[in-house]
């Protein structure tokens, strides 16, 4: 019994459309407000010869749609439309695609139907909108993605969705989507959300600057201060030396002066002293380059490395609003 009901429901609304291909055929139309009286815009469009091309096509198509053969009435349907685009044949074409549970593809027809608006007739027009309204309500879902960035490249389920500055809304099928942004100089993002029918879900697209920072394993000055202080001991080992070295020369030539006695001590003095210095800077000097080789090493370990910032991790619990025409609700996302 649903099957008669439906084959009659179809074969109604079809018969609707058809009427305005067939007027010159002289068949009886089902409603007054879709009576063709050819002077509506879509006529001026093509030639008389596509439009009868149109009629034979869509007129196959319509004996499919009434035997229930909906992917061959889809095809005719279509290579009319490639003849003629007539709001008519988009309608037929609209209840097939239904039928098949393409509703996106049923609500983009519909969509090119009502661009005619009063031209289709207040009948049609009111039947345009209440489809529309039903498939919204019943069938689709809707996901609105705001993105902070301007001329980010947004996807939909990797489908690139068109560019604008601010927020884009999309119809979609219920269930879960994947919404990604991607933009030069910035970090990519990518967004899931689930969705049921007839609600509408708003999803936040914030995108972290992707930039390099120089990371040291000290602060700059440390090995340098470990050179400085090296080439300091070096320098006080290298006036050391000196020192003892004048001291040598004192001593030989304090001997060289002395007839069989010299001073009690003063040659012995001198000698102990210029030995005792030449160690002290022997000593100064063996630190000194210690530490600036040691200083020159810290200093190329301490060279800056580029490191690349890290997005902002995603929040282990996430918010998405979730409205209709009747309520709002939150959707929580858990991420593990």
């Amino acid at each position: 019994m649903e099957s008669v009901i439906r084959y009659r429901r179809i074969r109604a609304v079809a018969a609707a459309g058809l009427a305005a291909l067939v007027l010159g055929l002289g068949l009886p139309t089902a409603r007054a407000e879709v009576t063709r009286t050819g002077g509506e815009p879509w006529y001026g469009q093509v030639s008389a010869d596509a439009q009868q091309r149109a009629q034979a096509l869509f007129a196959q198509g319509f004996d499919k749609h009434q035997q229930l053969l909906r992917g061959d009435a889809m095809e005719l349907y279509e290579q009319a439309l490639a003849q003629w685009d007539n709001p008519d044949i988009r309608w037929n074409l609209a209840l097939v695609l239904e039928d098949l549970g393409q509703y996106l593809r049923a609500h983009e027809q519909l969509e090119r139907v009502r661009r005619w608006r009063a031209a289709l007739g207040a009948e049609r027009l009111r039947e345009v909108d209440e489809r529309l309204r039903a498939l919204e309500t019943q069938r689709l879902a809707r996901i609105e993605a705001s993105d902070e960035e301007p001329l980010a490249e947004i996807t939909l389920d990797g489908q690139p969705w068109p560019r604008s500055v601010g927020r884009r809304s999309k119809l979609v099928l219920p269930g879960e989507h994947y919404i990604a942004a991607r933009k030069r100089g910035y970090l990519p993002v990518t967004r899931s959300v689930y969705v049921p029918a007839g609600k509408q879900a708003r999803v936040a697209l914030r995108m972290d600057e992707d930039r390099f920072i120089e990371t040291r394993r000290w602060r700059a000055w440390k090995p340098w201060a470990v050179v400085a202080g090296g080439v300091a001991v070096a320098a006080v080992g290298a006036k050391l030396e000196q020192r003892a070295f004048a001291d040598r020369n004192a001593v030989a030539a304090q001997i060289d002066g002395c007839a069989e006695m010299c001073g009690p001590l003063s040659v012995a003095d001198l000698d102990a002293r210029s030995k005792l210095e030449n160690q002290l800077a022997v000593g100064a000097l063996a630190a000194g380059g210690t530490a600036v080789a040691v200083g020159l090493a810290l200093a190329w370990l301490n060279q800056p490395r580029a490191q690349r910032t890290e997005a902002r991790p995603l929040s282990r619990i996430e918010l998405v609003p979730i409205v209709s025409l009747q309520r709002a609700e939150l959707s929580v996302q858990v991420h593990f």
